[in-house]
């Protein structure tokens, strides 16, 4: 009898553990340098940090790739918790931290051999402009997508590296313009070493915070946004967050 409680108490001590220890699942497409390949020894600034707050705080992070719009529709549907890099236009029904990932602006970027400028919406009259699906660019490259009259020129991409497709496309001349972050463009322009070929042809959008982002419906999504927040402050009191972007090539200014 005393070495079958033993046994019970033992085994009532690990469920406990496995139930206090949850494992938060994060959805997201290739958006390095905030994410990238879960497996690669440098996933992605985000990823890291998200790893070391809440491993922290005791939970495992099941992070994987999905192409953006179907990482959105899982964190609804409650089929996962959270999504990285996100905007608060992209989602406004998730729930948001206080403490944002970093800021980021939409660049507008052409072939290196296309003269053309972009001053304005206007100026993509007679363009053919490649972007990804449910993405938010924006409420001025928001609308103007928007506009059934400009349907025919938009070229939707899907997938997990929708960004390095519309690159291709781009290059092919498939398309003329490209909306994306210039943080994340140059990091990908740097990996498929293209960087000669493309560049900014006007800025879309000016900086704004991105996010992670995580369900609405969760009763521990609460809980483990404060515990985001509280980790996100010692990181970059510690200035374990500024070693850490180093290591991206980046800074926090």
């Amino acid at each position: 009898m005393a070495m079958a409680a033993v046994r019970w108490f033992v085994l009532g001590l690990a469920l406990t553990g496995n139930v206090l220890a949850d494992t938060i699942r994060v959805r997201a497409d290739v958006w390095y340098p905030v994410n990238g390949d879960p497996a690669a020894v440098r996933p992605g600034f985000g990823i890291e940090a998200l790893r070391l707050i809440w491993g922290d705080a005791g939970h495992q992070l099941d992070y994987q790739l999905m192409s953006w719009g179907r990482s959105l529709s899982a964190v609804r549907s409650g089929a996962a918790d959270c999504v990285i890099g996100a905007y608060k236009q992209d989602a406004p029904d998730l729930r948001f931290p206080a403490q944002m990932l970093g800021q980021d602006g939409v660049g507008v970027y052409v072939r290196a051999s296309d003269d053309w400028g972009y001053t304005g919406t206007a100026s993509l009259a007679d363009r053919t402009v490649g972007v990804i699906a449910d993405y938010s660019y924006g409420k001025s490259l928001d609308d103007w997508l928007a506009d059934t009259a400009n349907a025919d020129r938009i070229e939707i991409a899907y997938g997990v590296d929708a960004l390095e497709g519309n690159i291709r496309k781009l290059l092919a001349g498939r398309v003329d313009v490209l909306f994306e972050s210039p943080m994340v463009m140059a990091s990908s322009l740097s990996t498929l070493d293209l960087e000669p070929f493309v560049r900014l042809a006007g800025e879309g959008k000016p900086e704004t915070p991105f996010y992670i982002a995580c369900s609405a419906s969760s009763s521990e999504v609460p809980q483990w946004l404060e515990q985001f927040d509280s980790g996100m402050q010692r990181l970059r009191d510690s200035g374990q967050w500024r070693r850490l972007l180093a290591d991206y090539g980046l800074n926090e200014d």
